[in-house]
């Protein structure tokens, strides 16, 4: 048995505002849950709910804009994001901020869920680390008949240059799918979706986003 809930809500990103991700004082250790295709994927519990919080780190060949590109190619989600079937760019604020939809198809008999995003991009100018921070926002749109409105994710990429067309990736998820599916059971495949996911981002997306050039961010190398 697979799902797809929680596992694909990476992607798409509260318990949040939107800013950058900050780190618990308390830091629970992450244990390395899945490994392979030059992807790890790590867990650990969360403070205040029975979901479990991801980390996924990869390196990808393929410049900083690639990756942005293919980070906010919206429209073009459902093509690669773990069991998302529908996803579209709802409204863009400004060239680093911008509202995106997600719809997660689910095995029955569990709802199907989705879940409208905010999502703002930032570079550090001197290191060009460049971070793409994504929060729910349940209210923006209409909810739709049988299906849950996810209220409570977070995702954060974290895309840090090393050499030329080579970056470090570092991928976070806190997520919370609502509705009543147990918590054991979408933990049992948590990482199953990120893995999925990264893997269709570094072999396949980035290289069909490799002309994309981003007005506000800077290549280093």
């Amino acid at each position: 048995m697979k799902i797809g809930l929680l596992l694909c809500l990476s992607f798409i990103s509260a318990f949040f505002p939107t800013r950058i991700y900050q780190h618990p004082q308390k830091e629970k250790e992450w244990h390395k849950s899945r490994e392979g295709d030059g992807i790890t994927v790590y867990t650990r519990s969360q403070e205040g709910t029975p979901f479990k919080e991801i980390k996924a780190i990869v390196t990808i060949e393929g410049s900083l804009n690639a990756i942005v590109g293919a980070l906010t190619d919206y429209d073009n989600y459902k093509n690669w994001v773990y069991s998302t079937s529908k996803s579209k760019l709802v409204k863009k604020i400004n060239e680093k901020e911008f509202l995106a939809y997600h719809y997660i198809d689910a095995p029955w008999p569990v709802n199907d869920r989705d879940v409208v995003m905010h999502i703002a991009l930032s570079q550090d100018p001197k290191t060009h680390k460049t971070i793409v921070h994504s929060t729910s926002q349940h209210n923006y749109l209409k909810t739709v008949e049988n299906v849950v409105r996810v209220k409570n994710n977070v995702a954060i990429w974290e895309l840090q240059p090393v050499a030329k067309n080579k970056i470090e990736c570092t991928y976070y998820l806190k997520s919370d799918p609502g509705g009543s599916v147990p918590a054991w059971i979408l933990n049992m495949f948590i990482t199953e979706g990120p893995y999925e996911s990264i893997k269709k981002l570094k072999n396949i997306e980035v290289q069909k986003h490799s002309s994309f050039k981003h007005p506000d961010i800077k290549e280093k190398f």
